[in-house]
């Protein structure tokens, strides 16, 4: 089956998988440093044969990103030195938000800006229940629980929120459609493709204003069993 990996390649177009490689994982290969987040290792084509040099440690995406070294479309997940930066449980929300600010301020301050866009989502619902049932894809497979989405670029409407239904899908069209690809499938065929959140035909934004936060100083965190907030002080 052909992945959106495969569609910029035969185009002549470059792309790469910022994420942990296959050395970074250890011994056994495990989830234990987000190697099987990196997409490339669930898809055989990706793992064995040439495509898996473009898969490379997450940790290089900021330096690929200052010296305008990026290729045309990239996937970053958290991984080997990253991997703390997931916002999954256990692990800082602080600094998943700064390490998220980082990539984003690297791209900004980079030569490649005023052709870049930036979506960031998660791949976890992250919570109890959604109260809107989830649609079906128009290959007849269900969708699952709504995640948060963010768009980041020069021609983003600033300040805007998009209501229109969209899915995984959605960044998969709005690829194909900016490069001029072939879609994958029905889904990303027919699917929204983010049209209302981008306005072209204004001058581009400055890049969009980087904090990061200090880590907290010692354990501060909410016990959902026990019901209290831990304060050492």
């Amino acid at each position: 089956m052909p992945t959106i990996l495969d569609r910029p390649q035969r185009a002549g177009l470059s792309w790469r998988i910022y994420g942990a490689t296959a050395s970074q994982a250890g011994s056994n290969q495990s989830l234990s440093n987000g190697y099987a987040w990196s997409i490339c290792p669930t898809i055989a084509e990706c793992l064995y044969t040439s495509q898996d040099r473009n898969l490379v440690s997450s940790a290089r995406f900021n330096t690929d990103a200052s010296k305008g070294a990026l290729p045309a479309f990239s996937v970053v997940t958290p991984g080997g030195p990253t991997f703390p930066n997931s916002c999954h449980n256990a692990f800082s929300i602080t600094a998943c938000d700064n390490w998220v600010g980082e990539l984003v301020k690297s791209a900004e301050d980079g030569p490649d800006w005023s052709s870049t866009a930036i979506f960031i989502t998660f791949d976890d619902f992250g919570g109890f229940y959604d109260s809107v049932p989830p649609p079906v894809n128009p290959d007849g497979t269900q969708e699952g629980p709504r995640v948060p989405l963010i768009i980041v670029s020069p021609y983003a409407r600033p300040g805007y929120t998009d209501t229109t239904q969209a899915s995984f899908a959605s960044i998969l069209a709005f690829t194909e459609h900016d490069f001029g690809l072939a879609p994958l499938s029905a889904n990303d065929a027919t699917t929204y493709r983010f049209n209302n959140a981008f306005n072209y035909s204004r001058a581009p934004l400055h890049p969009a204003r980087v904090v990061t936060r200090p880590l907290p100083t010692w354990a501060r965190h909410i016990h959902l069993t026990k019901g209290m907030l831990d304060d050492p002080s």
